[in-house]
Order: C-alpha cells, then structure tokens, then sequence
C-alpha cells in the first residue's frame, strides 16, 4: 500500500494557497464593507425577517418584555428588547426599523447585533410551507413537552432555543451534543452508509459490478448532507465539518493524507476566505479547536492504544482541552459536567436511535426522561477564562502539536477549573 502524500507537497503550494485564500478574503471583506458603508448612509433602515426566538422577561420595574431574535434571508441576526403590548410569536415575518449609529462594522460584519430602540413596522402571521416547517411541524407532533421541543428542534433542525434550556444544556456540558455539529455528520455518515451498503452492493453487484460501492455511497450521502446542510440555514459547526468531510472524500482518493493538521488549516482558511463572518462566530470556532485537539491526540496515542482505549480517552482529553476555550464565553462550572464523557459516548448509539424513533412516529417515548434529567441542578459556578490565561492555553495548544507534555500540561489547566468550584 502507497503512503498517503500530503496535503501541500511544498512550501511554495502553501504559500500560494495562503495567498490565494488572503486575496478572496480581502475581496469579501472590501464588498462587505461597502455594504456597511451603504447601510450607514440611511439614518435609519428596516430589518425585514422572522422571528427565530422568543425569551419571555420582566424588568425590574415589573413590566413584562420580549426579547427577540429575527433572522432575515441573508442570514443576519438582530437582537432587539421589544417592549409593546402587542404579543409577538416566534415565526411571524416582521420589519423593525433601527438607528444606523447603533450598529459598528464588527457587529455589521459578523451578521448579528443589537437594537436598543427598534421601531415595529409591522408583523404577519406567515403560512410556512417550507420542508423545514413541516419537518418541524412533524417532530412537534411528537412532544408535549415544550422542552423537548426545543430540544429535539435543535437537535435535528438546528432551531434557536431558550434561555432556560441553554442553561440547562450548560450545566451539563452537553452543548457540543446539542449543537448539530462534525460529530452528528461522522454518526449520520456511518448510520446512512451502514444502512444503504447492503441495498446498493445488492444492486450494484447484478447491474453495474465496474462501479466502486464505496465512491458511490459516499457521493451519495454527501450530497445528501449538503442538501442537509442547507435546511439548516448553513449552521457554521457544520459547515466546517461537512466542508472538512467533502474535501477528505476528494482528497483521500487522490491518495493525499487527511487526518491532518493542515486539513484542517486549509478546510478552515476556505470556509473564512468565502464566509469571513465565521471569525466571530463562537460554534465555529469551538468546532476548529475541537477538530484540533482530535488531530493531537491522534498524532501522540492514535497507533498505540486500542480503539475502546482510544474511545474512552479521546472523551476525556476533549473534556479537559476544551475547558479554558470554552469557558471563556460560557462560565458555568459544576461538577455534573464530568457526565459529558460517558454521555459523549452513550450519544453514538442514542443518536441514530431517536432519528429512527421520530421516523416512524415514537419520538417521544424518552419526554419524561429528557424532562427529569434536563431539570436535575446541582450547585454551580460563574468562572470565565481570564484573557491571560487563554494567551497561555493557546500557547500550550499550539506546543502539543509537537509534544505530548504540552497536551497533560493543558488537561490538568482544564480540569483544573473545578477546583474554582471543589474550594469556593
């Protein structure tokens, strides 16, 4: 068997793809800021979308508000507090009207920002026939619970959730599982392909033998993805991981290496290059470091331990290499958190398991579980990742690309941060 080659052969076809992958880069961002340009020249200008989700609050005062996400056909995201009578429901199509001068490029360029004095315009009652309406529609069927509604909807469907459940997500340590991501697109992958292998080999052996099973499958549950992909509005985390998948596929049946960090380099520098709003995007990001530290390990330990060594440390390396990263946006620190490594791995086989279950109409058959185990609180912690110890962390992640001492010098950082609970 020949070795693979890699991705780039030498320096200069590196230099060249950086250069090439700056140069769109630059151009996105000079259209983009343009745009800006154009949208700042109004004083005022109106948000025409739909309301992706709904936190029901009150104010100190006692008065009762809505704070509201809308989402237009261009992917932008504004957030406004929404202080009228006039109850507003998720999926209506509205227009606000915003003030220009409360909006900064970053936020203009990362497609999401905050009104503070949004202006009604108007609000419809929209009849969404789209296939991702009527998916939605078919998998609220199923629950009674709005928990699991919201549950299962961003699960399947990458839909927005509340406040309420994101803090219970938090807590357990769950948002990686939650947040459709590389790890469902490796699990959908393995179910679709098992499940199809048997039915086209059948096929293909009697009518087209010259043809390679395992070329046409490939191709087929990719395309399938990516149709996936787009029904979920292009969720960043999955993006980056379906983009890594389809580029791997084309790749590594050119005989180039895959399992890479420049993989995931070049994967990640493409996606930016076309969609430079992904830089502020915090699931993307938290997916390329998650991808990172699988590569590490993969580079120290992957020929030397079993698979179900493999299995059970690779969780908890995650667990603890991703603690500083991710506590740096979300502080909440518990010691329920530590059940993410066995609930990581029970995942693989509960996944495939309720898709199936919601297919043919039991998908609720886990609501009184779900409900109970979500609910559960244990005594927990506000602590976020200092900016000076995430320079350090990041230093020592780039190190363990080169030593195995840098990735147990990042692991005890990481688990270190239950000591901030264990002593407060």
């Amino acid at each position: 068997m020949k070795p693979f080659l890699p991705l780039f052969q030498t320096k200069f076809e590196m230099i060249a793809a950086i250069a090439v992958l700056g140069v769109i880069f630059l151009i996105n961002t000079g259209f983009k800021y343009l745009d800006y340009i154009e949208f700042k020249s109004h004083n005022w200008v109106t948000i025409r979308g739909n309301i992706v989700n709904i936190t029901h609050l009150i104010a100190k005062n006692g008065r009762e508000y809505q704070r509201l996400s809308i989402k237009n056909d261009d992917g932008l995201v504004l957030g406004i507090t929404y202080m009228s009578k006039e109850k507003l429901k998720q999926n209506m199509r509205v227009g606000f009207r915003i003030k220009t001068n409360e909006v900064d490029f970053i936020s203009f360029f990362a497609k999401r920002f905050y009104a503070t004095t949004p202006v009604l315009v108007w609000a419809n009652e929209i009849n969404d026939t789209s296939v991702k309406s009527k998916l939605q529609d078919i998998l609220h069927s199923q629950h009674k619970d709005t928990l699991t509604k919201e549950l299962y909807g961003a699960l399947f469907l990458a839909t927005p959730i509340s406040k309420t459940l994101r803090e219970q997500v938090q807590r357990w340590g769950i948002a990686h599982i939650i947040a459709i991501s590389g790890f469902h697109l490796s699990i959908l992958f393995g179910f679709l392909y098992f499940m199809s292998k048997p039915v086209y080999t059948f096929f293909q052996s009697r009518y087209f033998p010259y043809r390679n099973v395992k070329w046409d499958l490939s191709l087929i549950i990719f395309i399938f993805l990516g149709y996936y992909l787009w029904l979920i509005d292009m969720t960043p985390s999955f993006l980056r991981s379906y983009a890594m998948g389809v580029f791997g596929f084309l790749f590594l049946w050119r005989g180039i290496h895959v399992l890479s960090f420049e993989m995931l380099f070049f994967t990640s520098a493409f996606l930016v290059a076309f969609f430079p709003q992904l830089i502020f995007n915090i699931g993307f990001i938290l997916s390329v470091f998650g991808v990172f530290f699988i590569f590490v390990f993969i580079k120290h330990f992957g020929k030397t331990l079993k698979v179900w060594q493999s299995a059970i440390l690779l969780n908890f390396w995650l667990f603890a290499a991703m603690n500083p990263i991710v506590h740096y946006w979300f502080g909440v620190i518990n010691l329920q958190q530590w059940a993410s490594i066995p609930l990581s791995i029970f995942f693989i086989v509960f996944y495939p398991a309720i898709v199936f279950l919601h297919a043919i109409g039991f998908g609720g058959i886990f609501d009184n579980f779900m409900v109970q185990f979500l609910s559960y609180e244990s005594k927990s912690i506000i602590f976020n990742t200092p900016f000076w110890l995430l320079a350090i962390y990041l230093i020592f992640a780039a190190l363990s690309v080169y030593s195995p001492i840098f990735m147990f010098l990042i692991a005890i950082m990481g688990i270190g941060y239950f000591s901030f609970f264990l002593f407060s």
